[in-house]
C-alpha cells in the first residue's frame, strides 16, 4: 500500500541530490494542462527552427558555419525536414504513433498525471534525462550575446530588428527549459501511479550532465590547446 510521502520527501532534487530551490506555486499545476494534438505539436520543431534561425541569418549572415546562399539553403532544409515529418505523421502508421505517444507524455509530464501502463517508465526515464540536462539552461542565455557579437552591425536597419526577434526567442526558449526542468525535477519527487522500479539509467547517460560532461568539456578544451601548440 503507497503511504503519503511528506512535504521534504516531496521536494524535487537534481541528481546531485541538491534540492531545488524553487516556490511549490512554480510547480505544474495539473487542471493547467490539456493534452495537445500530436499535429499541431510536431510543428513547434520548425517554427523555432525558423524563429531562430532567420534572425541569426540577418544578424550575423551565417549558420551552422556557413554563409550566405548556402547557409539559407541548409536553413531551409533543416526547417523543411522537421515540418515534413510532422505533416506525413498522421497518414505514416509508425510516424503517427510516435507522435501521438509524445504528446501524451508531454501531456502527463506537464500535467503530473499517470500517462498508463504503456508510458509510465518512459516518463520515468524521460523526466530523469530532463534532470541530467537542466544545465543547458545556464547556456541559453549566452547563445544570442555570442551572436551579437558576430553581427554585421554595419547594416543597422537588419541588424537591429534581427537581435531583438533573437533575443525575445531565446528567452522564450530559456523560459520553455525551466517550465520543463521544474515539470521533471516535480515528477521524479512524486511519480504518479503505482509504486514502481525506475528503469537504470544506460552507461552514456551519466554524461549527459554533472562532473563527468565538465570533464568531458574539459578535456576537450585541453585537447584542442595542445594540438594548438604542437600545430604552432
Amino acid at each position: 500500500m503507497r503511504t503519503a510521502a511528506s512535504c521534504l520527501s516531496r521536494r524535487p532534487t537534481w541528481p546531485s541530490g541538491d534540492p531545488v530551490t524553487v516556490r511549490y506555486g512554480a510547480a505544474p499545476r495539473p487542471a493547467a494542462h490539456r493534452a495537445p494534438a500530436a499535429g499541431t505539436a510536431g510543428l513547434v520543431v520548425p517554427a523555432v527552427v525558423l524563429g531562430l534561425g532567420v534572425p541569426r541569418m540577418l544578424l550575423t549572415g551565417g549558420y551552422a558555419g556557413l554563409h550566405g546562399t548556402a547557409a539559407w539553403v541548409l536553413l531551409a532544409a533543416v526547417a523543411g525536414s522537421a515540418a515534413a515529418v510532422a505533416l506525413l505523421a498522421p497518414v505514416v502508421p509508425a510516424l503517427a504513433r510516435r507522435s501521438a505517444e509524445g504528446a501524451r507524455m508531454r501531456h502527463a509530464l506537464h500535467a503530473h498525471a499517470d500517462p498508463g501502463p504503456d508510458l509510465r517508465a518512459r516518463v520515468d526515464v524521460y523526466a530523469r534525462r530532463v534532470l541530467r540536462l537542466h544545465w543547458v539552461g545556464r547556456v541559453v542565455p549566452l547563445l544570442p550575446a555570442v551572436l551579437l557579437l558576430q553581427g554585421r552591425w554595419d547594416r543597422p536597419a537588419t541588424a537591429l530588428p534581427a537581435a531583438l526577434a533573437l533575443i525575445a526567442g531565446y528567452a522564450a526558449l530559456a523560459l520553455w527549459h525551466r517550465r520543463q526542468t521544474l515539470a521533471a525535477a516535480w515528477w521524479v519527487a512524486d511519480r504518479p501511479g503505482p509504486l514502481r522500479a525506475v528503469p537504470a539509467p544506460p552507461w552514456w547517460e551519466p554524461w549527459l550532465g554533472g562532473r563527468r560532461l565538465l570533464a568531458l568539456v574539459g578535456g576537450y578544451v585541453l585537447l584542442v590547446v595542445v594540438v594548438t601548440l604542437l600545430a604552432g
